[in-house]
């Protein structure tokens, strides 16, 4: 547990590599873009595209430090925030240069935590329906903050893994259109439209690309639609940050 505390705290930064990831792709003429930006022009073209999603968890600086390399390259991407993680200025500079800023929703999760439940059999009919009141009120005050929302992220916190229920259950085809919600992100005819997911990790998991396999393997063997899913938190450290990373994450999960 000390040795994996102490990789941890002396993380350094990895965004050159993500830099390289992206530089590769561009070379090999793959269009760099959000989410929103491939469902709205790409979804049904030959395009090759690269679709990046990052999933802000804890990390709002890191978040911004990906959005200024992109934008400097040309590419969009879509950026999920937590409530803990919102950053007006951050969000709306972001908004601003047509990149897609939405809300990475728990809302299951927090309920589940405030109720203590703590097994599936818990969630019912009744708390999916009062979860879906709590998560419209919850995109109604994003809007009214913020902006229009065209898609929405599910997060996915230990108490959703307690319950091995995700929080996106709470999200149906009824509630989209109530919300003019496109998608959300782990929609079943979203994930079956790329050819390659993949998904960053931690050091507790030695970096390793999950899912589909490396990006520039991917990349290289020409599939057409790749999503990858990135979390700043495991890209842009310094030692001062990790300690306070460190403890935002143990808060979290406690």
């Amino acid at each position: 547990m000390i040795k994996r505390v102490i990789g941890k705290i002396l993380q350094t930064s990895r965004v050159a590599e993500y830099e390289e990831v992206l530089q590769h792709a561009r070379k090999q003429g793959y269009v760099l873009c959000s989410l929103k930006d491939w469902y709205a022009k790409y979804r049904d073209t030959e395009e090759k595209v690269l679709i990046l999603r990052h999933d802000v968890d804890y990390d709002t600086d890191g978040a911004f430090r990906f959005f200024q390399l992109e934008k400097q390259l040309g590419a969009t991407s879509s950026f999920y925030f937590r409530w803990k993680t919102m950053s007006s200025p951050i969000m709306h500079e972001m908004y601003q240069n047509n990149f897609e800023v939405s809300l990475h929703f728990e809302t299951l999760a927090t309920y589940a935590k405030k109720y203590h439940l703590l097994k599936k059999s818990d969630i019912n009919d009744r708390i999916i329906e009062n979860c879906q009141a709590i998560l419209s009120d919850e995109i109604n005050r994003f809007e009214q903050t913020y902006f229009k929302i065209y898609s929405i992220c599910s997060h996915g916190d230990k108490r959703n893994r307690i319950l091995d229920t995700p929080n996106h259950v709470i999200v149906d085809q009824e509630f989209k259109a109530k919300h003019k919600i496109l998608f959300e992100t782990y929609d079943a005819n979203i994930l079956s439209a790329f050819d390659a997911y993949i998904s960053d990790s931690s050091i507790y998991s030695s970096f390793e690309w999950k899912h589909s396999g490396a990006p520039c393997k991917m990349i290289d063997e020409e599939k057409q639609t790749i999503c990858l899913l990135t979390h700043p938190i495991h890209w842009n450290q310094s030692f001062f940050k990790n300690i306070r990373m460190f403890f935002a994450i143990y808060s979290d999960n406690r």
